[in-house]
């Protein structure tokens, strides 16, 4: 934590006093670095820190914070880019995450925890597994700009899976490994990671082109499109306080398939909005967004750090974090291509040469939240299985 807390100190810097692009993009990738420690290392802390009764409370806290996190930064990055330039979305943070490791420092987050055996960090698979995925990802984002068929995108492609396959190999050969793939012989613990990347993808559509709709489209401003997009967001923080009471007692199936139920609901009711449409039926709109993905995130953490014993905690937490960024990192490839197609498709249909008119960007728009909020219901099949509460999880003795 306490690293990953400096790594992004120093890169958020970096990024705002950057002068250069490829100055620019490594510093993005070292705040990518210090985001995934972490992240990754979040969970473990809250989880650790609590009964195993109390534990899903406890990540109902932490997704509502993340999502509040979330809602403040849409409407303070408005007003910086109104106010200032887009260095100070970088620079502004820079002071409260030095106040973020004093905090750490003062709680004593530096202090080794007592344990029996230490284990090794394995850096092969460590590196097998960033490379591998950096690079499968870093295509899929830039396929459709280089061509799906082009040698840069295929040789990078196989270059990435090839050090995936290089992981696999690894991994089963460590004593010590990253991942424990003993846990994908579990149906359910493999549904839910699948559903995590899902409901996040599906997700990243609002903020993905939301912020073109609402300031450009409906002519709200940065400022209020700000302000308008952080209600989905405060949603989720208040859908994932009260989901936390329901895990316990309620099917954790019945819940995830609630949550993305209403989330889909609230997409496709999305990507119908025009123009013309009130305010308030937007707003509305957005609460279902984002109440539904806080609905379905508290139980789908909690199994997933339940399924995993609690000295594995810190695995538990990077699997949920990896499997979110994955859906999202991926969410944005597939919804920036497919919205490109759409795009050019109706540029040529009408003839018009200008990319962001209103009559382009809405049809495809449209289009691509509906076919979002559709998976999203489809995803409420794969949480047909039963099993009654958090409580019915299997044993995993190899995770031990």
């Amino acid at each position: 934590m306490l690293a990953g807390i400096i790594v992004e100190m120093f890169a958020l810097a970096a990024c705002g006093m950057a002068t250069v692009f490829w100055f620019f993009v490594l510093a993005r990738i070292a705040q990518g670095i210090g985001i995934a420690f972490m992240l990754s290392s979040a969970p473990a802390l809250v989880t650790l820190s609590v009964s195993e009764e109390n534990q899903p409370r406890a990540l109902a806290l932490f997704a509502m914070m993340i999502a509040m996190g979330v809602a403040a930064g849409a409407p303070i990055g408005g007003v910086l880019l109104q106010t200032w330039d887009w260095q100070s979305v970088y620079l502004y943070r820079v002071p409260y995450t030095g106040l973020l490791l004093l905090l750490s420092l003062c709680c004593a987050m530096y202090r080794r925890p007592t344990i029996t055996k230490p284990e090794v960090l394995d850096i092969k698979g460590a590196l097998a597994l960033g490379s591998g995925l950096g690079l499968v990802l870093f295509v899929a984002s830039r396929g459709f700009t280089w061509g799906w068929f082009a040698f840069p995108t295929l040789s990078m492609a196989g270059m990435g899976i090839g050090l995936l396959a290089v992981f696999v190999i690894v991994e089963r050969k460590s004593e010590n490994p990253l991942i424990d793939f003993n846990l994908f012989a579990i149906p359910d613990f493999v549904t839910a990671n699948c559903l995590n990347a899902l409901a996040n993808a599906a997700m990243f559509t609002v903020w993905f082109l939301g912020p073109y709709f609402l300031v450009t489209v409906r002519g709200h401003g940065t400022t209020a499109g700000g302000l308008i997009l952080a209600v989905s967001p405060i949603a989720t923080a208040i859908a994932a306080k009260y989901s936390a009471r329901l895990v316990r007692r309620i099917n954790i199936n019945l819940l995830s398939r609630w949550g993305l139920l209403i989330e889909g609901i609230g997409l496709v009711a999305m990507s119908r909005a025009t123009a013309l449409t009130p305010l308030p039926v937007v707003v509305i709109f957005l609460v279902l967004v984002g109440a539904g993905l806080g609905l379905f995130q508290v139980p789908n953490m909690s199994f997933v750090m339940a399924s995993i014993d609690r000295t594995k905690q810190g695995l538990a937490g990077g699997i949920t974090q990896m499997t979110r960024t994955v859906g999202l990192v991926a969410g944005l490839a597939v919804w920036n291509t497919l919205y490109i197609i759409l795009r050019d498709r109706k540029a040529a249909e009408l003839s018009i040469s200008e990319l962001e008119d209103p009559r382009i960007f809405v049809p495809a728009y449209s289009a691509v939240l509906g076919l979002a909020g559709l998976l999203c219901l489809l995803g409420t099949l794969a949480t047909r299985q039963k099993r009654a509460t958090i409580n019915d999880l299997p044993d995993v003795p190899s995770c031990k």
